[in-house]
């Protein structure tokens, strides 16, 4: 269960940074960094909503994994969001 939790905050991490790399590389930085904030706290919430859902069902490793899957976006999401627009 333990490794699928780091596994999910590993992959959330993963993706975020692909996300955010795109974002900064593209012409348009500051709609683009709004871009993928919106889309991590969107499939954030939908991961620990689907997270909470296998919790309930005893799927324990799945809930685990999903879980952890949206900490690393979501946090560094708003962290980029108030720097960049604070």
């Amino acid at each position: 269960m333990w490794v699928a939790g780091i596994g999910g905050l590993v992959i959330g991490h993963i993706l975020w940074l692909a996300g955010i790399s795109f974002a900064t590389a593209s012409g348009t930085v500051s709609t683009w960094v709004l871009v993928v904030a919106a889309v991590s706290f969107v499939v954030g919430g939908a991961a620990g909503w689907l997270g909470w859902r296998a919790y309930e069902r005893k799927a324990e490793v799945w809930a685990a994994f999903l879980c952890g899957l949206p900490i690393s976006p979501v946090l560094l999401s708003l962290i980029v969001l108030g720097i960049t627009y604070l």
